[in-house]
């Protein structure tokens, strides 16, 4: 009979993601290994969707075989105009995993809607993805409004005063006018929330039109010097910069991979229609 393993379920990763982000399957078809009995954990059939495990130290087999964790992997993205964010899409749009290679695999942490261009990490790390995502450890997010006018006193307080979406007040960490341009007015706005299109909608909600939107720096990561559609690993400065800010530690035995100072690539591209990946993910919109 199988047993259900209950792990803590504010810690780790779930159990599917750790095998997805190990090769042995998408998450859809480790959802179907779990289901059916054929995943263990120390020695204990596990039966239940969205058991966390550790990954460092948990002992995981499929059908009997150890499944080994790959080594975690850090990745930035210019994210373009045109794209989704997502593992894989049913209507066959295009996704931002068509920028990158196929291996190693890797997850978007968050999302950037397919208008809004920027800085998207990708990683196989769930502990760091999850924290990213999570409002606890409080990593501002910088967004850059283009608009047409220049926004009045009053409007631009009301942002800074806060103002309601989904009946939760959102206040700004900051929002200012950066310059005037030829092509209109740019703003700053800092946030902490990963509400569904928040910059957006706390722009409509005072009537300030959105010509461009682009995120430009997560936490300490910062999307300067990578071409629009290109993507670079984080050099060994940011990841531990990354790592402070979610007052996470890694330690040796942590298989993050080094890697030498990194050289950002343009995406891959690939035709509407061309196969895409299998695994599908929810993640949470920012």
């Amino acid at each position: 009979m199988a047993a259900e393993v209950e792990r803590n379920p504010q810690s780790g990763e779930r159990l599917q993601r750790v095998l997805a982000g190990a090769g042995i399957a998408s998450r859809r078809k480790a959802e179907e290994l779990i289901r059916s009995g054929r995943v263990t954990v120390d020695g204990e059939v596990v039966t239940q969707l969205g058991t966390r495990v550790d990954s460092r130290r948990a002992r995981i087999q499929v059908d009997g075989k150890l499944v080994r964790r790959q080594p975690f992997r850090y990745v930035v993205m210019n994210k373009p105009t045109g794209f989704i964010t997502t593992t894989s899409d049913e209507r066959d749009r295009r996704t931002v995993m068509q920028l990158l290679p196929s291996e190693p695999r890797l997850f978007p942490v968050g999302r950037l809607d397919r208008d809004t261009e920027g800085l998207l990490l990708f990683t196989n790390d769930g502990e760091v993805a999850n924290r990213v995502m999570h409002p606890r450890y409080g990593l501002t997010k910088e967004y850059l409004v283009l608009t047409p006018r220049k926004p009045s006193e009053p409007v631009m307080r009301r942002i800074r005063d806060g103002v309601e979406i989904d009946g939760k007040r959102v206040v700004p960490h900051e929002f200012r006018i950066v310059r005037e341009t030829g092509d209109g007015v740019l703003l700053s706005v800092v946030v902490h929330e990963g509400m569904n299109r928040v910059v957006r909608r706390m722009m409509e909600s005072v009537g300030i039109e959105v010509s461009k939107l682009s995120r430009v720096r997560v936490g300490p990561l910062s999307v300067a010097g990578i071409p629009r559609g290109g993507h670079r690993e984080l050099t060994p400065g940011e990841l531990t910069s990354l790592l402070q800010s979610l007052r996470l530690e890694r330690g040796s035995s942590d298989q993050v991979e080094s890697v030498q100072q990194p050289v950002a690539k343009r995406g891959r591209s690939a035709p509407p229609g061309a196969k895409k990946r299998t695994a599908s993910r929810k993640v949470h919109d920012e």
